[in-house]
């Protein structure tokens, strides 16, 4: 490991937000250079870390809506976003019904029905 993977982040977040060069072939780039330094075992958290830094500077957020079954959910998903948020829809069976909303993985609001089961039987 030669550099830590948030400094990695801020770094390819910085080269994307330049925009002088295509992102593709930054990210091309940047992947031969965590090659090199033998941290490509470290991409995933890297582009984790780099998208929640670009989507924090334009003053954006990431929800993730993890629901029991496919529903509709339109209406739900602009109570909790707005404009240039990324939204991302996730099928979870294990919450039986209902829904959870994760802002930025770290903020949560659990609307499930099997959290409210497990905090009937604690």
């Amino acid at each position: 490991m030669k550099y830590k993977s948030q400094t990695y982040a801020v770094a390819l977040a910085n080269a994307i937000s330049e925009g002088n060069v295509d992102d593709k072939k930054i990210v091309a780039n940047f992947l031969v250079l965590l090659q090199k330094n033998q941290d490509i075992k470290k991409a995933k958290e890297i582009i984790s870390l780099t998208e929640r830094i670009l989507l924090a500077r334009a003053g954006n957020k990431k929800v993730i809506l993890e629901k029991a079954r496919n529903v509709f959910t339109d209406t739900f998903i602009k109570k909790f976003t707005r404009k240039g948020d990324e939204v991302e829809e996730i099928i979870n069976p294990n919450l039986i019904a209902g829904i959870k909303v994760i802002v930025d993985n770290e903020k949560q609001l659990d609307l499930s029905l099997s959290a409210k089961l497990e905090n009937i039987f604690k």
